[in-house]
């Protein structure tokens, strides 16, 4: 089976979308199948997903020039820039840019076309609802090839986007098949996309390289654990509030912080500012796996008090390494995070963010108990050997499912039955 995955680009470390690509790109290839990547925009030199694709020997292949993904990255500096300037007109500004970025990708429409036609896939996986995106399925639909879109987030999420996704939601009737990564998330698209007849579930695959850590229950300092991007959507300045509050119960605590954004300067001057910066540490964007685990066998509980979600890759890879949860009951999340693997808070509730911190920081068992049972929950739901044969299963139903409408789009009757779903533990929840 010859799979294409399909971005606009690469977003950069600790972007959900690209590691889903890379992940199940590489479980792919490993297990047999040919996958390949085709991204609009060339990746940063050095970029680590691009690398993790080479080192697995899996085809990365770019549609844009160098020159035009220059020239569209500095339109968007001049944009952000004017937005800032004219802050009156910036919706405005904001509008029509994206249209003329809309207008532009859809120039590489016969490009796409002619390298499909040459590479002939089984099946296309499109993720994220980009312009990009659009072109893409537009593309895949007019050569024939079956193609899925998959969608990572929460639609017309985050606010300010819902421009985007309304001309994005054209092209979802000409996909094969439509997924999501969650029940719930599923359920949400089908609301605000009705005219979608069916949406399967396809959860985060996250690789388990060194094995769960070994939950300390023994020692005083407990450290919490934050991985993502430094942005507002994140919470990471909420997480600094509700450790202030914390912190004043538990002397022996710290946090630890994975990431880079916008909020990196103010997160170092309000933990100045409070006199909690030896007990907050910013260590950076962890670029590849060791390093990532590295960063999980070092914390003791991992917090993300997101506003807005989907499916958390940071939160399924602490629970691999049997790190118990403190979440927000934001999109996906809650599908994720039960009672048992951790403790679940309302979105911009310091109060509550605190408390769960605190319950957490002096109960050693209940640490312990939530960290065996996230492992437990990883290895059940989002384990390569639990993930990838639904993921193939999907693939192969998708192509019969292409394959029968082209049979009876002839006047050719088929009395094949599509064959039912492989089961997953998501399934009983999701019916």
């Amino acid at each position: 089976m010859k799979v294409i995955f399909c971005k606009n680009g690469f977003a950069g470390p600790l972007s959900g979308a690209d590691e889903i690509v890379v992940t199940y790109a590489r479980e792919l290839k490993a297990a047999g199948y040919s996958p390949s990547v085709l991204l609009v925009h060339r990746p940063q030199k050095g970029d680590p997903l691009a690398e993790r694709l080479r080192a697995a020997e899996i085809q990365l292949d770019i549609l844009a020039s160098t020159t035009f993904s220059a020239s569209l990255a500095t339109a968007r500096k001049l944009a952000i820039r004017a937005m800032r300037a004219f802050s009156p007109a910036s919706n405005l500004i904001r509008s029509n840019s994206r249209k003329l970025v809309f207008d532009l990708l859809q120039r590489y429409h016969d490009a796409c076309c002619d390298y499909l036609r040459r590479n002939r896939p089984d099946i296309i996986h499109v993720l994220t609802p980009d312009p990009g995106a659009v072109m893409l399925i537009r593309a895949a639909h007019e050569t024939g090839i079956p193609v899925v879109y998959q969608e990572v987030g929460i639609p017309f999420h985050p606010s300010g986007f819902e421009e985007v996704y309304g001309r994005f939601v054209s092209v979802i009737p000409l996909c094969t098949s439509v997924a999501a990564l969650s029940p719930s998330l599923a359920q949400e698209l089908h609301r605000v996309v009705p005219k979608l007849s069916s949406t399967d579930v396809l959860p985060l695959m996250t690789l388990d390289h060194n094995g769960a850590s070994s939950p300390s229950i023994t020692s005083k300092r407990i450290t919490f654990g934050f991985a993502a991007r430094l942005e507002y959507l994140k919470g990471p300045l909420l997480l600094i509030a509700a450790f202030r509050i914390a912190h004043r119960e538990h002397a022996d605590i710290y946090v630890k912080i994975a990431g880079d954004g916008s909020q990196r300067k103010e997160i170092i001057s309000v933990c100045r500012s409070l006199g909690l910066a030896e007990r907050c540490h910013l260590v950076g964007v962890y670029r590849t796996l060791q390093e990532r685990s590295q960063f999980m066998h070092g914390i003791d509980v991992f917090v993300l008090p997101s506003l807005t979600e989907g499916t958390p890759n940071a939160i399924i890879e602490a629970m691999s390494h049997a790190k118990p949860i403190i979440a927000t009951t934001v999109g996906g999340v809650p599908d994720v995070v039960s009672d048992e693997v951790g403790i679940l808070v309302p979105p911009n509730d310091v109060d509550a963010l605190a408390a769960a911190m605190s319950r957490l920081a002096q109960d050693p068992d209940l640490r312990l108990r939530l960290g065996l049972a996230a492992r437990k929950r990883y290895e059940q739901f989002f384990a390569p050997n639990a993930v990838l044969p639904l993921l193939v299963d999907f693939y192969e139903r998708v192509i019969e499912k292409r394959a029968m409408s082209k049979v009876g789009s002839v006047g050719v009757t088929n009395e094949q039955q599509p064959r039912a779903k492989l089961v997953h533990p998501w399934s009983a929840i999701n019916s």
